[in-house]
């Protein structure tokens, strides 16, 4: 039983970030998100379309219903869910370039400002 929860404990301590290792993730964190956004253009470009997040209704059939006065069972619920659907929707492929080169522009002045503190945190980049 002892070995079990030392085996767990050093589990949990495995998976712990250092604090070098939080530190790095917080200065790039921007950083990041301005790399997915290039990732996606370029793809937006070679594809020659983008896609799209728009809501949907789902219409719900046959479902476990209850009511406020007691009365339950299965049945046909009459009702919504909502989700989301991807679609494809026409891009300008001179407006995608234009956004890459902004976004490429930008990741380097994020770099810039995050190398002091990536060094400072004795991090990897």
């Amino acid at each position: 039983m002892r070995q079990i929860l030392i085996l767990g404990t050093l589990a949990v301590l495995a998976g712990c970030a250092s604090s070098q290792d939080r530190c790095g993730r917080s200065a790039t964190k921007d950083l990041r998100t301005v790399d997915a956004l290039i990732d996606e253009t370029e793809a937006n470009i070679a594809r020659g379309y983008a896609y799209e997040t728009v809501p949907s209704n789902i219409n719900v059939g046959i479902s476990y219903c209850g009511y406020s006065w007691g009365n339950v069972g299965v049945g046909l619920c009459a009702g919504n869910n909502t989700g989301t659907t991807r679609q494809a929707v026409a891009i300008d492929i001179g407006a995608e370039q234009a956004k890459l080169a902004e976004l490429r522009r930008k990741r380097a002045d994020l770099a810039a400002r995050a190398a002091p503190t990536i060094a400072a945190c004795g991090a990897p980049a």
